[in-house]
């Protein structure tokens, strides 16, 4: 993740390198994406990028971090509207992102992540040990548990680990999906 010294800077200039970021790796294949390019369109010196990153994957990481807070803002959202059903949120969360208007720099993003999986055949779905789930009804997520019939505490994190797998495999395939028949029309005209 980034260093210390990124999170330091003015809000503006953070931006503007995520937006480099963002630019790089959707117009290249991460093998392909250039610190050199990523530093010209942030109009930093090269030194600067390794002072706020590790490492072209460092900064890679750091973009999908940013995509999955965002998401993580909207389950509490959604756990919020939805009373702490987690199969309404489950299904509100497809549809949120899947119907959500990506730009052709995002949808290119995704397209060379998801590419790249695939490509060298990397398992998308291997997880670490899932951390047990405690405090599932904190100031963070309510899920409402009175409906679920669970037997003990860890049934909710199956539930939920059950949930995540599935929802993850659909929005692979239908980003996928999208992209491809992007790319179809792209070819054809």
């Amino acid at each position: 993740m980034p260093k210390s010294t990124f999170y330091n800077l003015k809000k503006e200039k953070r931006e503007k390198i995520e937006e480099a970021l963002k630019k790089e790796f959707s117009e290249n294949i991460f093998e392909k994406a250039s610190v050199s390019n990523i530093i010209e369109k942030a109009g930093i010196p090269r030194g600067s990028f390794y002072q706020y990153f590790e490492d072209k994957e460092d900064a890679l990481k750091y973009i999908i971090k940013k995509f999955l807070d965002n998401v993580k803002k909207e389950i509490k959202t959604l756990l919020t509207k939805n009373d702490g059903d987690i199969f309404d949120t489950t299904l509100d969360l497809y549809c949120f992102l899947v119907d959500r208007n990506y730009n052709e720099t995002e949808v290119k993003l995704f397209q060379n992540i998801i590419n790249k999986l695939r490509s060298e055949n990397i398992n998308i779905f291997k997880r670490e040990k899932c951390k047990e789930v405690k405090n599932i009804n904190n100031d963070n997520f309510y899920i409402d548990t009175k409906n679920l019939n669970l037997k003990n505490d860890k049934d909710i994190e199956y539930i939920l680990k059950i949930l995540t797998c599935i929802l993850r495999a659909e929005l692979i395939d239908v980003i996928h999906d999208k992209v491809t028949k992007e790319l179809r029309k792209r070819t054809i005209i």
